[in-house]
Parts: C-alpha cells; structure tokens; sequence
C-alpha cells in the first residue's frame, strides 16, 4: 500500500479560502513611515461606539491588529496608520500572536510582541531568498514562470487562446449540493446522465470538487467522477480554527490530512481518485505542506490568493519565486498593470515582461497583520494555480459566497451578481485570458437567487465560441502544451473503468474520536457517535469510520500514512516521483 502511496499518479493541493474583508489600503506613499501623530486625532465625524476618542496608540505599521498595551481584553485596529480601539466579546482575550480575541490560556500571548521578534518571523517568512524567473532555463511543460505572472505560455496571442473557465465546488458532496451541482452542469434528472451545457467541441462542461471527507456521500463522488468530473482532495477532518493549518500542522500532518483524503477516495469511490486533486483553501502551511506536495508528486497547488489587478494571474511552478509577494503590506499601484490588445499582443508595452522586486505587486493576508506561509524555497514542477480574486468597489472575495449583494429587491440583486460576474469575467477575457475562476462552497446554493444568477452568467459566457469550461488539470494540460484556440480541443473524458450505481449501499460506521480529534478505537477513545456514509457497493465499507490517523477504517492496530510508509520504504527516491508522476 504504502508503494502505491508514492507512485499515485499527478495529485493537486489547493488550501482553505476563508477570507475576511480586504484591509484598507495605505494612501501614503512610505509604508514603512507613519504620518504624524494628528493623524490619529479624531474628528467628531470619524467616532464611533467602539473607537475611543483619546487613543493615543501609535500605529507601528500602516494597517493591521495591534494588542493594547495596558489592557489584554483590548486591541487596536490600524487603517492608515489611524487607530481604532477595538475591546475583546465578554470573557475572550486578545492574542497578540494570533490576532484575534480567544479565551486565556497558558498559551496566550497577551500584550504587545517584541519588535525584533516581529521581525525575526518575518524574515523567516520571506520570500527574498528565492531566485527570481530565469524563462530561458524554465520550459514547459514542467517549468514556466514570468516575473510578472501575466504572460500566456509561448507567447500566445490572447485572441487566439482559449478562454478556460474553471468551476469549483469546495467541501463535502452530499444530498445537500447533489442536485444543485448536477443542474448547474447541465444535467437532467437524477438518472440522466446526458448534459445540457456543452462545450465549443460538443463535450459537456466539467467541473471540479475539491472534496472533505466529514459528511460526504461517496456514491455521489463516484457518479460524477465517472461523469468526467475532477475529483480533489480538500483534507480529512476541515478541522478548527483555521490556525491549527498554518501554524501546528507539521509534515506528518499534511500528509495524513491530504494523502490519507486521497487514500480514502480511492478506497470509497472505487478508484475515483486515480489522478485527484489536493486543496485546503487559503490556509497556506508554509514548506511543510509543499514540502509534502512535491514528495507525493502532486501536480498543483491552488491555495495562494493573488492580489486584485488586471491584467490577473496564470499559473506558474515554484521552481522560482512567485511572481507577486505573499505578504502583509498594502499592495503597490496596481494602475501599472495593464493588459494586452489584440492590436499589439499586450508583448510591446511591458505586458508579461515582469517587474523589478521593488514594483512587485502586495497580497493581503485574510489574517489582518499577520503574513501568509508562502514557500520560502524552490519546489521544482509543482505547479500554482493561484487564486484570482472576485471583486470591485464593494466586494473581494475568492469564493463567490463570501461576496455580498445587497439590493431592493431578489431581481435587482440577481442582475447585480450577474454584472458582478460579467465584470470580472471580462477582467480575463478582454486582458491575458488568464483561467477564470468560478469557487463556491455550499452556501451559495442556499439561496434561490444565487443559483439563477449564476444559470444566467454561464449561459452568457457560453455563447462565445472561445470559452471552455474545463477542470483544473484539463487547464494544466493546455499550460504545459499550449495551442492557439483554432487548434485547441479538450477531448470528452472516458471514465469507462469508473462505474456508477442508481442504487447505494448505506454504511453504518462507528465514529470513535480521541481528545486531539484523532480516531479513537472502540477500546479506547474519548467520544463515539454513529456515522452513515453511501457507497456503490458493501463490500466497500471499513470496519469503522476512516479518520485522520486510522485512514484505512479499521477497528484496531491502525497505523498512519508515515508510519506506513516507513516500514515499507519505496523502492526510488522520493526525488524521482515527482519526475514520473509528470511524464
């Protein structure tokens, strides 16, 4: 077992995307330098019921959460270099480390952090010591980068590359999603497997899920898998808080809560899984989870949020730093990014010919002050597929759920959505044609309005004779061998060797838990409850519920993925699967 967990073939990682509003932006020109002091004043205008109008708190940097040096139950909110005391919900404190308000424990970091400490992060966060993109030694189809990010593979022309549309659905499948996911994809009632939604070469559209194993029906999985569907890993057990995935989670845990999702998909969905996709949204675990990415061959990543700007961003690999910083400082003009023309193919005027490392544009951390774990070193060949933001004045968001519309009325706030999706559609198919994203969570289809908003931008889009929605690794095919759009073709998929069943088997698992949310046994756990999870077919289901820790379902004498692994060593370097995996 622990062989094939080497030798899976090309897997993609794509992390969690919960983000919070995006900070108000510096109108400084210096972001290292604060303003003067009466910056902080404030006028009868600018007060608020939970702003104190004597805070004399200086801002240390232009933007971000700062703790309260008197009081642990309070903290300041920086927005250009102009604070705001903010005070902690009842009995909760601020952690200065975190940024955010949690109850006291041993742990709290109370107060304000030494600066040299502050510092010291930071630098080990840094991106500075990765080469910048050497494009004569970077070629495709396993290299490619641009300084800038926004340059199509060979120098296509945008008007004659094909505009991909990638639709992603995060989290769970289940009766929930399931027949809402079918009918935005064009299909019919639940035993029709004929679509609606067609592509330029008569192929149904194609979509991918970025799957968590709590709650999912597996049976569903393997429907659309054998549909033609991308099939993603998004993790085991989506555990809280967010924090645990940046900062505690080691590379044993990357690998169990990733490999061990793939390891369960493969078990449950009868071979869904033979090139799925890893992803966690936006939280970013730093070396150990590329580290882990690019051991197991997986081909791409998708869990970086690039910064709002046109023209957007095409996916690169990290043999060379990304082309924008992965930071917590206000972004950079952005009006110095402009897009290409068909008249001069965007290549005479600075377009995909990259910025100087001062110019570099600045992403937002969804964590107000604190920077994102980026790779601080070359993982060669695995791939980035970073996030494009959704936005405009009033909204920035990297799933379309987590955007706001409010209207008078339902109809004027469906036109409103679809103008929203209109707008930055166009953002890519009028610049660089850079893939455009469409990522929701469920939530978007638990309102009526969402779903026809969306039905009607994805009947616009379609009546363009250039537009193809395809899954991520379809995209990633075209990137690595790209074709003008006259020779572009995305083959139906055959999934011939991937069955379906109008009929499941409904598993009756025992779900036994320890105190650190790891599986338990039913000689030893802390809490237990009853699980029911579909499957094609019973000889499918574990023994108990798979859990991070027990993947393989069983009742007792469980072992990990790593500890799998080490007591049956693959036969080749880790080195050389990453090679195979992309050949």
């Amino acid at each position: 077992q622990s062989q094939r967990l080497r030798n899976a073939s090309p897997t993609s990682i794509q992390t969690s995307r919960q983000f919070s509003p995006a900070q108000p932006q510096s109108s400084s020109n210096n972001i290292n330098s604060p303003p003067p002091l009466s910056a902080n004043s404030n006028s009868e205008d600018d007060e608020d019921a939970d702003s104190s109008s004597d805070n004399n708190f200086v801002c240390p940097k232009s933007d971000g959460l700062f703790a309260d040096p008197s009081n642990c139950r309070k903290f300041n909110l920086c927005g250009n270099w102009k604070a705001w005391s903010q005070t902690c919900p009842p009995s909760l404190y601020f952690d200065s480390k975190l940024k955010f308000c949690t109850f006291k424990t041993d742990q709290l970091t109370c107060g304000p952090i030494d600066e040299a400490q502050i510092r010291a992060e930071e630098h080990e966060l840094s991106q500075d010591a990765l080469p910048n993109c050497v494009s004569s030694d970077c070629r495709l189809p396993n290299c490619f980068c641009t300084n800038d990010g926004t340059l199509i593979p060979d120098n296509i022309p945008p008007s004659q590359t094909p505009q991909m549309v990638l639709i992603s659905f995060s989290g769970a499948l289940n009766d929930l999603v399931y027949d809402h996911y079918r009918r935005i994809l064009g299909y019919g009632n639940r035993f029709n497997s004929q679509q609606s939604r067609k592509n330029p070469n008569g192929c149904g559209i194609k979509a991918t899920f970025f799957i968590n194993h709590e709650y999912s029906n597996y049976a569903q999985i393997q429907w659309f898998a054998a549909q033609g569907h991308e099939m993603a890993v998004h993790s085991i057990t989506h555990r809280q808080p967010e924090i645990w995935w940046t900062d505690s989670a080691n590379y044993s845990d990357w690998t169990e809560e990733m490999i061990g999702m793939r390891e369960i998909m493969i078990a449950n969905a009868g071979g869904t899984s033979s090139t799925p996709v890893l992803t966690r949204e936006n939280i970013v675990g730093g070396n150990s989870m590329f580290e882990m990415a690019h051991d197991f061959g997986l081909l791409y990543d998708s869990s970086i949020a690039a910064p709002r700007g046109s023209p957007p961003y095409w996916p690169f690999t990290y043999d060379y730093r990304q082309p924008f910083d992965c930071s917590n400082q206000p972004k950079k003009d952005e009006s110095k990014r402009f897009g290409p023309t068909d008249d001069d193919s965007g290549y005479d005027r600075g377009f995909g010919l990259g910025r100087s490392r001062s110019s570099r544009a600045k992403r937002q951390t969804p964590f107000l002050g604190r920077p994102l774990k980026c790779p601080t070193r070359s993982f060669p060949g695995l791939w980035e597929v970073p996030i494009n933001p959704l936005y405009n004045e009033f909204n920035t968001c990297h799933h379309a759920d987590q955007c706001v519309f409010p209207a008078a009325s339902d109809e004027d706030d469906i036109e409103s959505i679809v103008d929203f999706l209109k707008e930055n559609f166009e953002r890519h198919y009028n610049t660089n044609r850079a893939p455009f994203q469409l990522n929701f969570h469920v939530t978007w289809f638990t309102q009526k309005r969402n779903i026809r908003a969306l039905n009607r931008f994805i009947d616009h889009i379609q009546e363009l004779k250039d537009v193809w929605f395809v899954t991520f690794q379809q995209m990633l095919g075209w990137v690595r061998n790209p074709k003008p759009a006259s020779e572009s073709s995305f083959p139906c998929e055959n999934n011939a060797t991937i069955y379906s069943c109008s009929r499941p088997h409904t598993c009756v698992l025992k779900h036994y838990l320890n105190k650190d949310n790891s599986a338990g046994s039913e000689d030893n756990y802390s809490k237990a409850d009853t699980r029911y999870m579909p499957v094609c077919h019973s000889s499918l289901c574990p023994q108990q519920y798979q859990w991070f820790g027990n993947t393989a379902g069983k009742k007792r004498n469980f072992k990990t993925i790593m500890q799998l692994i080490e007591e049956n060593p693959p036969s080749a370097p880790l080195a050389n699967a990453n090679e195979d995996s992309a050949k």
